[in-house]
């Protein structure tokens, strides 16, 4: 039996995951003979952001805010704006520091106030750090903004600055070119499957290859019903019930039928969405109130599913009357304010629904970039006097009953209907929410709600800001300005005039220009590093992964893959799509979300995840999961076929001839008196599957 890669191979690898690809050099074309060269533009000043959030130090915050920067033309110095809300307790300082993210690093400066509007910054030799190091600091996202607080005085609210672009005028992007004539290649289809699955098979390709038209293909997935997690999770319960005189579906169940319906079920488009849309309308059994609920979990990511290819519109409700997310964002049983009791409406989901589920902080131009004031600033969409007055829509909601008088507080659980509205809680009175738009006073709950949910998704952000959001997670971390106003036009638009049809939106985003030109593959910035959870799926698809009692039993992933279906660590994702890894991707000024979970330990853990998976004992048990090879068997003595077959699968052909020549002599170099073909398998398996081409999806 062969033994495991050799630690230094392993390091290898992982250096390569961490290490940021090179910004291409810039050229400058020649002038055309005997024409006079074209004067360089004089250098513009820099915007660069941070979007406040929580200190990982401080789970209690819900404080959030902006903090800008803004680099004179010449370096010298910059103009720093700073505007937050929400913390936990009177803020007493704010410092702008050096150091990457979760890392407590060295001050550079204190703020002249705790909430100064805005101050210069002149750059000045000190200490150890000189003005090329500040200056260099900045460009590469390792100088963020803190805010303290009295109940948090080691910083309760903080965020790297991240270069941005943005513009007080927009200027429609120009059409792509088009796409390339000529039938589908191998490689087309393998990367549009790893777009659109869970991870393609060979089969999958071949059949792909063959039927010549990718939207066929996704008109067939469209038109596929969902597979429903909730029965898949009674179904797991009821062939592996738990031990105890009660067994309870617990979240074993509900984790093993995810895997099982991404790994098996027919619908894999819709599945891959729901997924995608998981990691925005985010709950999450890390939850205490949610930790006991494993159906009624698996009941919200069939909400997902449901409406993955429907309308975002309803997307929305469907979201904001779920009691699951009713108990996570805690506007389930949220009441009105009562004088007496000094209480006032939980401004939880009034926040999150804007500032994560649909328009964002800051004001956005139809392709995404930022729009901008006379100031050169970010325009915000709401302040927190919105989220106050938005608060008081969502007061009233409580778990439906069919009771003749039901009661606000005392209706019993019910995790499997919308919320219904108790009037007698909800707030009444005038309203003024997103736009400053007036609800009337009287109208009743329901209509308060119908008209802050028609608002928020008639708003012009909402398009760019959730397919930017589903494109990072289908196809690129860093998607152009055009790929993002293109898509966002069919949000707006589905060619029929009907705005928010996510079926439309998602078929724009896979065969987008920039989704399917091989041309773009080279482009400094294209493509992203794959989620775990999805480097799994991959493996285990590619060789229709089984163990002999039928189950997919992988309870706990996020141990090794730092990610598990519905258990992100907080509202924000297990990643958030404008994370910039410090260095020369953020000098670019590129986004790397799945970066936020690559960390020292992750990779380590991933890929002897990996390991595990390929190189399982001889006679496994009942549960372990194991890999049918047999398909690869035949090309063990021939690895230019087997790498061909690999490296399509893993790495949509992009495997270089350097890392395909180690393979083999790896393979060479094993003793042929004592290995046998499943191990020159396994083996090629394992070196490819690890590769940097394989972690990074283009």
């Amino acid at each position: 039996m062969l033994r495991p890669l050799f630690p230094t191979a392993v390091v290898l690898v992982c250096s390569v995951l961490l290490r940021p690809l090179a910004a291409a050099p810039e050229i400058t074309p020649a002038a055309p003979v005997n024409q006079p060269a074209v004067p360089a533009k004089p250098p513009a000043p820099v915007l660069y952001v941070a979007a406040l959030r929580p200190d990982p130090a401080a789970p209690d915050s819900t404080g959030y805010g902006t903090a800008t920067l803004v680099l004179a033309a010449d370096e010298a110095g910059a103009r720093v704006a700073v505007s937050y809300s929400n913390l936990t307790s009177t803020p007493v300082s704010g410092h702008l520091k050096l150091g990457a993210p979760n890392e407590d690093g060295a001050y550079v400066r204190n703020f002249p106030a705790a909430q100064p509007a805005s101050f210069d910054w002149v750059f000045k030799d000190s200490g150890q750090l000189s003005i090329a190091d500040l200056r260099t600091a900045l460009k590469e996202g390792r100088i963020y903004a803190v805010i303290d607080s009295k109940s948090h005085p080691n910083g309760e609210i903080r965020a790297q600055f991240i270069r941005s672009a943005g513009s007080a005028k927009f200027t429609p992007p120009p059409a792509p070119p088009a796409l390339p004539a000529g039938p589908i290649t191998e490689r087309d289809a393998a990367r549009f499957l790893t777009q659109a699955t869970f991870g393609p098979t060979h089969e999958e390709i071949t059949e792909l290859t063959a039927r010549k038209n990718l939207g066929g293909w996704i008109d067939d997935q469209l038109a596929l019903p969902p597979t429903v997690h909730r029965d898949a999770t009674l179904a797991d319960f009821t062939a592996f019930p738990p031990g105890g005189n009660k067994p309870k579906v617990n979240n074993a169940n509900r984790q093993d039928a995810w895997w099982k319906i991404s790994l098996t079920a027919p619908d894999q488009l819709r599945q891959r969405v729901a997924f995608a849309l998981s990691e925005i309308f985010v709950t999450s059994d890390v939850n205490d109130a949610l930790a006991g609920r494993p159906e009624a979990l698996a009941a919200y990511y069939d909400l997902l599913a449901r409406d993955a290819f429907g309308n975002f519109r309803q997307l929305l409700e469907d979201v904001t009357l779920s009691p699951v997310m009713g108990v996570y964002l805690s506007q389930l049983r949220n009441a009105k304010a009562d004088p007496k009791l000094a209480t006032s409406p939980d401004e939880n989901y009034a926040r999150e629904v804007m500032q994560l589920f649909t328009i964002g902080l800051n004001q956005l131009l139809p392709d995404g970039t930022l729009k901008l004031g006379a100031d050169g600033l970010p325009i915000p969409t709401y302040d927190q006097g919105t989220i106050v007055e938005t608060a008081r829509v969502f007061t009233g909601w409580g778990y439906y009953s069919a009771a003749p008088r039901p009661n606000f507080r005392g209706a019993p659980a019910n995790f499997f209907a919308p919320m219904m509205l108790y009037p007698e809680a909800h707030d009444n009175g005038a309203k003024t929410i997103v736009g400053g738009e007036k609800l009337p006073a009287s109208q009743g709950g329901e209509k308060d709600l119908k008209d802050t949910l028609d608002a928020l998704f008639n708003h012009p952000n909402t398009g760019p800001f959730i397919c930017r959001q589903l494109i990072q997670r289908l196809v690129t971390s860093n998607p152009s300005p055009g790929y993002v106003y293109r898509v966002a036009q069919v949000f707006a638009k589905n060619g029929t005039g009907v705005r928010g049809d996510l079926g439309a939106v998602i078929r724009a985003i896979l065969l987008d220009y920039e989704a399917r030109s091989p041309a773009v593959l080279d482009h400094i910035g294209y493509g992203k590093l794959k989620e775990p959870l999805l480097r799994a799926t991959a493996l285990f698809r590619a060789f229709d992964a089984h163990a002999r009692n039928g189950r997919f039993h992988l309870p706990n992933p996020e141990g090794a893959l730092a990610q598990a279906a519905l258990r992100s660590p907080t509202v924000f994702n297990f990643f958030e799509p404008d994370f910039v890894l410090p260095g020369t991707l953020a000098a670019a000024g590129l986004h790397a979300p799945d970066y936020q979970i690559l960390t020292d330990t992750t990779a380590i853990t991933v890929p002897n995840f990996l390991y595990g998976s390929v190189y399982t004992p001889a006679q496994p048990k009942d549960e372990q999961i194991t890999l049918r090879l047999d398909p690869l068997l035949p090309l063990a003595r021939t690895p230019g076929p087997l790498l061909d077959y690999l490296d399509l699968v893993f790495c949509a052909g992009s495997l270089p001839l350097r890392t395909r020549e180690d393979i083999k002599a790896a393979l060479a170099a094993l003793p042929p008196s004592t290995t046998s073909d499943l191990d020159r398998v396994r083996l090629a398996l394992h070196l490819t599957i690890i590769a940097p081409e394989a972690a990074i999806q283009r």
